[in-house]
């Protein structure tokens, strides 16, 4: 699958790395990345921190927004995500790729 140009909605950064190398990998492959997790800045400050294509990245913490996800071309779920996430929801009516990191 090529990356390139492509608008990826990473649905959690975390605490436990995944997200971190995720959003590192897409960011080096040329994707357009928007990171949205329900954590603060101040929480996930350690994985902020490891992140190496930040000023690559549109950052929604402490809060999810429909419109991240309606935009996407691809999410990428958290594993800790509910299918049944109206996030989710709005982004399959618009026609994004559902994916989790680990088929990347």
């Amino acid at each position: 699958m090529d990356f390139k140009d492509k608008k990826v909605t990473v649905m959690g950064l975390g605490l436990f790395g995944g997200g971190v190398a995720t959003v590192n990998w897409l960011v080096k492959h040329g994707a357009k990345v928007t990171v949205t997790d329900l954590k603060t800045k101040r929480e996930l400050k350690s994985s902020l921190n490891k992140l190496t294509g930040l000023s690559a990245c549109k950052l929604v913490l402490g809060r999810h927004e429909e419109a991240d996800f309606k935009n996407a071309d691809i999410v990428v779920q958290n594993p800790g995500a509910r299918s049944s996430s109206p996030y989710l929801a709005a982004a399959r009516k618009s026609g994004a790729k559902i994916v989790s990191d680990i088929s990347l």
